[in-house]
């Protein structure tokens, strides 16, 4: 509303005299003039403008700016804004409470950091591992195929922590010992593996190159280094174990260029098909240096032709040489012993050796282990007598439960950008109890396999029990423009590496009344700020062309009851008003106000204005159109409802145009003139404030928006209202 020609000239008047103006409101019967001065001047942390409002300084909120804010990230979940578009920045990243007064994040347990912008580390690796993210470990670190890849573009990128563990450890919490593998010594008739190399460099260079094995990195090779020297450069790469290396040319170097040497590297502790051997080679060797590597029966042949064909190792690489039980709180095998079938520690090949491996067979061995067969859970192979488990069991007797497999949460990356796509027990946010089968998971994580990413309100009370928790699909379904519903959807491709999180994340959707991440807080009603004065209130337009028949209006979801084409203003008022969206709007009709639907050649205009809610607010929409219109122009013709919105316009029945509006209001807890108070959901208000109708008028809506008459701006917190 804008001020009289008598404020006006008294605003000029302050201005030219270097006074801070005055504000004007007309609070619908009144029309009070107040110096410019802010609730509790602002709390000293912020900015008092001509409206008495307050901008705040960074790190606080609130209409006094009293309140601290709290650092935020990015949400770890939320509504979408888009179709795939999520995990916008929020206060303390949607997984804790903002603390007020010290502006600290109290964060759901689980997440860490000053916004709880990350996972925790269960139990802090146990002093057995690094706490690294999602991007730190793909820079740091290498696969098991000795491959990198980035992780530094998708949203987690530097969220998602999880523990990677020294050697010799394991578990989501490097909680577990490793114990030794082996060779099952039933299976007979089955090989090492045997892997090749051939360097091309100048061996009388200073050039040197490195291998790689499991993710790890062998010593440092000279060009012209012997097989000895590459064999003991191998055994530094930790879990490797013995092996042996020779040349095709036996007064060969590792590199060579005026003839071939192919470098042949047998594994002797490591069983089973292995990862191969990967090259690098430093800045020192000449452009144009290769090593080509050989594995899985591929192979090479030198100078002379003769080929040479690496081997693919098909020994077990058992825990326990899959003949005994590995207690994985010491990291020692306990070896099978029933029915006089006797199973002891080996060297690897069969015999009695000090492996701690359980792969020797220290008595004739007649039937499968077990005290039953296979503990009656699998079934016994003749010949080799191995168990063959029936599903959820596991172990060389079958005596051990598996637990659920899901699609992990910390692994290395698959492919630049793209994780979480392999599937691990207890998806790598859990132990599996062996005896139960069950995963014991992480701090805020669940599911038979920890597959989900915990609510607000932790699994017991999801929400605090006062909202849905949905997934970050479901929530899509939720999301809202303005307060409109939109057709977002998140997770429309389930192979995209940026939404992997569609069906595994899972976050609050409030219900009325209720806010925060874990819908623990109370919400306060919003509403226009009565101390600016020049907002506009939203004005609709509506014709309509009809009749006969009836027709629905929808606004936020809802819908009115059947209208008749008939319908006069104060009808189409209390229709509109009986919505939970709309609390106040004013209807008028330009020409006719008993009857709002005309013939074509005439013209009816619904002047909708909206007092409550505030704002910009959404269209007004055809909800159902049953009209029909019969006229000299039209025979048996269907209504037509006509909107304008925006600043868009309607021709009155004179060819006048006729404007909307776009509101201009504000949408504020307690009308910015007071505070919410989120354990209770109701404001106290400033002195000078109390509730109001929602139209400047006192009343009780409990919003601080009613200016109580005076002239005093001394404003002091009131009570609750």
């Amino acid at each position: 509303m804008t001020p009289t020609s008598s404020t006006l000239l008294l605003l000029l008047l302050f201005l030219s005299n270097n006074i801070v103006p005055p504000i004007f409101k007309n609070n619908h019967k009144n029309s009070l003039i107040a110096t410019a001065e802010c609730a509790n001047a602002c709390s000293g942390h912020g900015n008092c403008d001509v409206y008495s409002r307050c901008t705040c300084s960074t790190g606080y909120s609130g209409a006094d700016c009293s309140a601290r804010t709290c650092p935020s990230d990015v949400a770890w979940s939320d509504f979408a804004t888009a179709d795939n578009t999520a995990h916008a920045a929020a206060e303390c990243s949607a997984r804790g409470l903002c603390n007020r007064v010290t502006g600290a994040c109290m964060c759901m347990e689980g997440f860490s950091g000053i916004a709880c912008q990350r996972t925790t580390c269960p139990n802090d690796c146990n002093g057995k591992g690094k706490c690294m993210s999602m991007k730190d470990m793909a820079f740091n670190t290498l696969d098991s195929n000795s491959q990198s890849f980035a992780y530094d573009a998708v949203w987690d990128a530097e969220k998602i922590f999880g523990c990677v563990c020294d050697s010799g450890f394991g578990g989501s919490d490097c909680s577990l010992f490793d114990c030794p593998n082996g060779d099952d010594p039933l299976t007979p008739g089955q090989v090492n593996e045997v892997q090749l190399f051939k360097c091309t460099a100048d061996p009388s260079q200073s050039g040197t190159f490195a291998l790689y094995f499991g993710g790890k990195v062998s010593a440092t090779i000279s060009a012209s280094a012997s097989a000895s020297v590459i064999e003991a450069a191998l055994e530094t790469i930790d879990g490797i174990g013995d092996l042996t290396v020779s040349f095709s040319e036996s007064s060969g170097t590792a590199c060579q260029t005026s003839s071939v040497n192919v470098v042949s590297v047998t594994f002797l502790e490591i069983f089973g098909s292995l990862s191969p051997i990967v090259g690098y080679i430093d800045s020192l060797l000449p452009v144009g240096s290769t090593i080509d590597v050989a594995a899985d029966g591929s192979g090479f042949s030198n100078s002379f032709g003769v080929t040479y064909t690496s081997v693919k190792g098909t020994k077990e690489n058992g825990a326990c040489a899959n003949k005994g039980h590995c207690d994985t709180s010491l990291g020692s095998c306990s070896c099978f012993n029933d029915n006089g079938d006797t199973f002891a520690s080996s060297d690897g090949y069969g015999n009695a050796g000090t492996r701690g491996d359980c792969g020797y067979a220290a008595s004739s061995i007649t039937n499968c282990p077990g005290e039953t067969l296979c503990s009656g859970h699998g079934t016994c192979t003749a010949g080799t007598l191995t168990c063959v488990c029936s599903d959820g069991w596991i172990g060389g007797n079958c005596a051990l439960r598996e637990c659920a497999k899901g699609q992990s949460w910390f692994a290395y990356p698959s492919a630049d950008q793209a994780a979480h796509d392999g599937w691990a027990e207890c998806s790598d946010q859990g132990i599996c109890d062996r005896s139960t089968g069950s995963c014991e998971c992480t701090a805020g994580f669940y599911g038979n396999s920890c597959q989900y990413m915990a609510c607000g309100g932790g699994v017991a009370v999801p929400c605090s029990g006062h909202g849905k928790c949905l997934s970050m699909r479901h929530l899509s379904f939720e999301s809202q423009l303005n307060g409109d519903a939109t057709n977002y959807i998140y997770g429309t491709d389930p192979n995209s590496a940026l939404s992997w999180d569609a069906d595994r994340i899972q976050g609050c959707a409030c219900d009325d009344g209720y806010g925060g991440y874990d819908c623990s807080e109370r919400t306060c009603l919003e509403g226009d700020d009565p101390g600016t004065y020049d907002d506009n209130q939203e004005v609709q337009l509506l014709r309509c062309r009809a009749t006969s028949g009836s027709f629905k209006l929808q606004f936020r979801q809802k819908h009115t009851v059947a209208l008749n084409y008939d319908i006069n203003q104060e009808d189409l008022k209390a229709a509109l008003e009986a919505l939970d969206t709309i609390y106040s709007v004013g209807v008028e009709f330009d020409w006719n106000s008993t009857h709002l639907c005309t013939n074509s050649t005439q013209s009816n205009i619904a002047k909708l204005t909206f007092v409550s809610p505030t704002g910009d607010v959404p269209n007004v929409v055809a909800y159902a159109n049953s009209l029909s219109i019969t006229d000299s122009a039209n025979s048996a013709g269907g209504g037509v409802l006509t909107f304008a919105n925006d600043g868009s316009v309607l021709s009155d029945r004179h060819g006048v145009a006729v404007n909307s509006v776009v509101g201009t209001g504000e949408v504020e807890p307690c009308s910015n003139r007071g505070l919410c108070d989120v354990g209770t959901g109701y404001c106290s208000c400033f002195g000078q404030w109390s509730s109001s109708d929602g139209e400047g008028g006192a009343g009780n809506l409990k919003d601080c928006g009613y200016r109580i008459p005076s002239f005093s701006m001394n404003a002091v917190p009131g009570a609750a209202v």
